[in-house]
């Protein structure tokens, strides 16, 4: 099992239930964007921007990425430098340098497969990523954006494989955590002992205690955490003081504008690591205080100056994507694919919803893509879903 999937193994599965189908659901028009398109590419399908070449003789590609914001000129392009000059991903202002106009180097489709005889793509990545953080947003990016959302923004404009999108996006291979981003939903639970009893092996039904946080935009740029869903009033009393830790996130992590969640699961020796959040001011400070738990196993909660560290019970902490289906905002399984939310409804009822079935990916604030791929059960099965999805089908 590659470290893509055992990372979206770990993760546990969340019910969309009723959620599903929308009844007289209204449609607004939104903005769109070029496209993608999901492309056979052997064993290892393709996700492509839809300007991207599909037949390219050389390994590598260029691609210019346009940001939203203000194309006000980079402060001194020169010092401190704007670029990025990686053996398989380089990144360069245009000419002239305006903060929103960028040149991307990358693997071509065809070059994937050429350069992973050479190259450890994921290190690879990852290395950019890292030189990403160090350059200085407020000198290189229009103001507010962040260098999470650049890399997302990259991520978006160049060829991917489409079971390492969602890595490639929040994510560095292998390591079981996703930087949080708007759109996401963090989802905490705890089951309590029944009602009236004393303690944990008591007879009689259980209660489970759920609460629930939305990844939000900061004033400013970052994110912060948004109390969404309280426990049940009668279940709160009986959780006690973890209660209380568990529902006050927002204030905890009120002051660390990036945000990081470890997932539960097995990362080193076999040993089941706890879910983790740790939050810090900048992206370098996160992937240092990253480093730091990491060389543990299993992963434990440490702190250092100018961060937050959370460490949650077994079983408490999980990670969905908010996306929307047929107009209702509707929680799944953070890297869970298009296949997962038809593969139980009946095969007429299936063949009904390809046959009208559109997927729109958010590229920008307010403005999306529509996704081309084939519309089979096996089709979707290759598509990763992303916070902000939008998913539509005539009903």
């Amino acid at each position: 099992m590659t470290s893509a999937a055992r990372l979206l193994a770990n993760l546990p599965r969340c019910l969309l239930g009723a959620l599903l189908c929308c009844a007289a659901c209204s449609h607004p028009k939104i903005a769109r964007e070029p496209g993608f398109r999901l492309l056979e590419n052997g064993d290892a399908p393709m996700l492509v921007p839809a300007d991207t070449p599909t037949s390219n003789p050389g390994d590598f590609q260029t691609t210019t990425l346009v940001l939203p914001g203000s194309s006000a000129a980079a402060r001194n392009p020169a010092n401190p430098p704007c670029s990025i000059d990686g053996e398989v991903f380089s990144l360069r202002p245009a000419s002239p340098p305006d903060k929103r106009s960028w040149i991307i180097r990358s693997p071509s489709i065809s070059g994937w497969d050429a350069l992973a005889g050479r190259f450890e793509m994921s290190a690879q990545w990852k290395s950019f990523t890292r030189a990403l953080d160090r350059l200085p947003e407020d000198a290189c990016f229009p103001a507010g954006l962040t260098t999470l959302e650049m890399r997302v923004a990259v991520a978006q404009r160049i060829p991917l494989p489409t079971n390492q999108v969602a890595l490639f996006l929040y994510s560095d291979q292998g390591t079981g955590f996703a930087d949080l981003s708007p759109g996401m939903e963090i989802r905490l639970q705890r089951f309590l002992p029944p009602a009236g009893s004393s303690g944990a092996n008591s007879e009689g039904p259980r209660q489970i205690w759920v609460a629930g946080y939305e990844v939000v935009p900061r004033p400013g740029k970052g994110v912060g955490l948004k109390l969404a869903r309280r426990p049940r009033h009668n279940a709160a009393p009986d959780a006690g003081a973890e209660a209380g830790e568990l529902l006050s996130l927002a204030q905890r992590f009120g002051q660390t504008p990036v945000l990081r969640l470890f997932l539960e699961g097995v990362y080193g020796t076999g040993k089941v690591s706890h879910g983790i959040l740790i939050g810090a001011s900048t992206q370098t400070q996160i992937d240092a205080l990253t480093q730091l738990i990491h060389q543990s196993d299993p992963a434990r909660c440490l702190n250092s100056q100018g961060t937050v560290c959370m460490e949650f019970p077994l079983g408490a902490v999980s990670l969905s994507s908010s996306i929307f289906i047929n107009g209702r905002q509707t929680p799944c399984l953070f890297g869970e694919s298009l296949a997962a939310l038809l593969r139980d409804r009946p095969q007429p009822e299936q063949t009904t919803i390809f046959q009208s079935l559109q997927v729109l990916r958010r590229v920008q604030p307010g403005r999306y893509a529509a996704i081309d791929f084939p519309r089979t059960l096996e089709g979707a099965a290759q598509l990763v879903l992303l916070p902000g999805d939008k998913i539509t089908w005539q009903h």
